[in-house]
């Protein structure tokens, strides 16, 4: 939730900003319960004690540790405690940030002694559970007894529209008075210096070297003293990058790239990728361009729709093609082995008969050579052949 810069005047801005501190700044172990803390009184004036409590605490927690500030460093540390029962007394050890004024009246309960307003900013606690570390923190603000008000800011950056991981951003905050501390959001998350996002030595430029398409996002910053705070207007981030990757699926599915189906039946290809602008996709089938779009749709599979389908996705950055899915018809069953013919057998005498066996037909044919054969036979004994009728 982004506060409005001009509150109401029936309510404490202070009060608003503490609870959105908190609620920006929380953060829990994945899975665990969402541990939050109370401040109590939740608007306290130079003078008060103060109490920070940790509700919605986890089954069992070894051991706390108090921080002033987020960074949760052993040079910021107040006090750390191994906990002796839930939410009950501990076995203390002061650090470097402790002063006289704090006490622990249980481990989950840190208590300030007549707070100033030098006392302001960001409270961390960590705690060492079974399902592992767990950070949560919150901001306290203390009010002077008198309110300086503070005007609000104007923000300004070098470019809006960034090319992925050439261009930098500097984004710049214009206060009036250089005594304002400065913070730094992308929409709701609150930005702190790291690898590629640079802070100046007074917050009032934030820079993003070699943006990526994660950094684009709504910025702002919001200035404060100990009495009050004011946001600065938003500037858009634009980042712009070509295809990274390509994901390619098919009805029906392709494992390995391969997709079977059979004539007369419909085919659907789509193309999925990220890009900004919007990349323009172009599919072709054996290198030959056959449609644009996402998607690629076959209505009826016939021969010439089979081959190697590619998707290539390009916009003004650049352009990617993805690995080809191979569009075939099923495999044919294996062949049955086939079975060797029987021997021809053949009859040798006089003369040389080949005997054929078809059903039926066969066998009146195999009883008539036989008989041919013993005319034939009785005829040479006489002296004649039965073929010329000579002697």
């Amino acid at each position: 939730m982004l506060l409005s810069s001009d509150p109401p005047h029936n309510s404490s801005p202070w009060k608003r900003f503490l609870l959105t501190a908190t609620l920006l700044s929380l953060w829990a172990h994945p899975g665990s319960a969402r541990v939050s803390i109370v401040t109590i009184p939740d608007q306290p004036v130079e003078g008060d004690n103060v109490r920070l409590t940790a509700l919605n605490l986890p089954a069992r927690v070894y051991n706390a540790t108090w921080y002033t500030g987020l960074q949760a460093q052993y040079p910021d540390m107040i006090t750390h405690c191994i906990s002796t029962s839930q939410a009950g007394p501990c076995v203390q050890h002061v650090g470097p940030a402790h002063t006289s004024r704090e006490t622990l009246t249980s481990w989950n309960t840190l208590e300030i002694g007549k707070i100033t307003p030098s006392d302001s900013g960001f409270y961390s606690l960590v705690l060492n559970t079974d399902s592992g570390p767990q950070k949560v923190s919150t901001y306290v603000h203390v009010q002077r007894t008198h309110t300086e008000f503070v005007l609000k800011p104007d923000i300004s950056a070098n470019v809006t529209v960034a090319l992925e991981l050439k261009d930098s951003v500097v984004f710049t905050c214009h206060t009036v008075e250089d005594s304002l501390r400065v913070l730094w959001y992308n929409g709701g998350l609150l930005l702190q210096g790291g690898e590629r996002l640079e802070l100046s030595n007074n917050n009032r430029t934030l820079t993003i070297h070699s943006v990526k398409r994660y950094d684009q996002g709504t910025y702002f910053c919001r200035v404060w003293n100990e009495s009050d705070y004011k946001t600065s207007d938003t500037i858009v981030l634009t980042v712009i990058y070509g295809p990274g990757s390509i994901v390619t699926l098919s009805y029906p599915q392709s494992p390995q790239g391969i997709l079977e189906s059979d004539l007369n039946y419909s085919v659907l290809l789509e193309c999925v990728t990220s890009a900004n602008p919007d990349p323009r996709y172009i599919w072709s089938l054996n290198g030959k361009v056959c449609g644009t779009g996402e998607r690629h749709i076959i209505r009826r599979l016939a021969p010439k729709d089979l081959g190697n389908y590619t998707c290539t996705a390009q916009n003004s950055v650049g352009q990617l093609t993805s690995p080809p899915i191979q569009v075939q018809l099923p495999k044919d069953i294996e062949p049955v082995e086939p079975i060797e013919p029987e021997p021809v057998y053949s009859l040798s005498g006089v003369p040389a008969i080949c005997l054929t066996v078809a059903g039926g037909a066969g066998l009146i044919t195999f009883f008539g050579c036989m008989l041919y054969a013993g005319i034939n036979k009785k005829a040479l004994k006489n002296g004649r052949n039965s073929r010329c009728g000579c002697f």
